[in-house]
């Protein structure tokens, strides 16, 4: 879950200049709507889910509380669907604009009408100073990306198809905590803590150790869960990239099983828009997580920058099992080498009777 930033504060003025442009030379295609309904929509859905249960947790009617997370479930699944339409939106858009622009031999002749470049320069900024228009001001918000991320092990539960370079270490503490304990729910109140290092070895390899089973109260179930990934292809300008990785599970407290195993193959594109959206499948053997049996499935993943130092993000395990949550939230930098996770995480079953708590977690670059 770590992200490197390096501030490129020319490259979001153009962005933001060509999604106000985009707009503005279309604007009452339906993908202009799209980009902006999408983005906006996908925005506002987890603020409005977190609110939702947030007035759950002060209300004692059973049947009103229920009725909230219903809403908040459905407000947080709406946040990738929507999300990625309003990017796709804007890839339309800027593929509708392409087709539509001058010929060479227009364009050149335009240019040598153009007026000198002090008057120009003059223009630009007497423009950049305007008022945006409201469909202007909603890119404004969702479209100045931060720089490229790299060697962000996981989204929020899910990996992502990052790793790190030769040499460089990265630890991070995750802290997963249901604060209220209601009658009838299926996970009552905890808090877990799991710490994880990772080490970049070369050869788009990475290795690392995570800790889990701290969980507070009951009794410990200490895990150690040796974990590999493997950048299997990096398509660099395309934005393709696709990961093959494996977690081994070793309890060493409280063992309810020998030994587990996860392993994951994944691909992910990233958008012209920095959007990147990750896809793949999963296999967890006997006992990770279902009692008695394996599970097998999707996981998916969503990110988009909002700055150079915020971003929203989205990721979810299929199926009903341990690690079956939809977790969608956002990651922020008060430092160059560290990152803040915030999410909430909504299970696959469950999820009205209280199979929900919030997720944090901080990352360090240490070099």
């Amino acid at each position: 879950m770590n992200q490197d930033y390096e501030p490129q504060e020319d490259l979001d003025c153009d962005i933001y200049e060509r999604m106000q442009r985009l707009i503005e030379n279309n604007p009452k295609a339906w993908q202009s709507f799209g980009a902006v309904t999408g983005l906006v929509g996908g925005v506002l859905a987890p603020v409005i889910g977190t609110l939702l249960i947030l007035v759950a947790w002060y209300i004692h009617s059973e049947r009103i509380v229920s009725s909230l997370n219903g809403l908040s479930i459905g407000a947080f699944v709406l946040t990738i669907p929507l999300l990625t339409f309003g990017a796709h939106c804007l890839d339309l858009l800027e593929r509708k604009t392409a087709r539509l622009s001058l010929p060479v031999d227009q364009q050149f002749e335009q240019l040598a009408s153009d007026p000198p470049d002090d008057q120009r320069e003059a223009s630009h900024g007497r423009r950049r100073r305007l008022k945006l228009t409201g469909a202007s001001a909603a890119l404004a918000l969702l479209f100045v990306p931060s720089a490229p991320s790299h060697a962000q092990q996981t989204i929020f539960n899910v990996p992502s198809t990052d790793v790190l370079d030769k040499g460089k270490v990265y630890g991070e503490l995750d802290v997963t905590f249901k604060p209220n304990n209601d009658s009838g729910n299926v996970v009552p109140r905890f808090s877990s803590f799991v710490p994880r290092v990772v080490i970049g070895t070369g050869g788009r390899v990475e290795i690392g150790l995570n800790i889990t089973g701290n969980i507070n109260p009951g009794p410990d179930a200490t895990t150690l869960v040796p974990a590999i990934k493997y950048k299997a292809y990096d398509g660099g300008d395309n934005g393709w990239a696709i990961a093959l990785g494996d977690n081994l599970s070793i309890p060493v407290r409280n063992k309810s099983y020998d030994i587990g195993n996860y392993v994951y193959a994944q691909a992910s594109k990233t958008f012209k828009s920095k959007t990147r959206v990750t896809f793949g499948g999963y296999h967890f053997s006997d006992n990770v997580v279902a009692v008695g049996a394996q599970r097998a499935g999707g996981q998916f993943g969503f990110e988009q920058p909002i700055t150079s130092t915020f971003g929203i993000a989205a990721d979810w395990f299929t199926g009903k099992h341990a690690a079956g949550y939809f977790t969608p939230g956002f990651n922020f930098k008060p430092h160059p080498k560290v990152t803040g996770y915030v999410g909430y995480s909504i299970g696959n079953s469950g999820a009205s009777n209280g199979n929900h708590f919030v997720y944090t977690a901080i990352g360090i670059n240490f070099n």
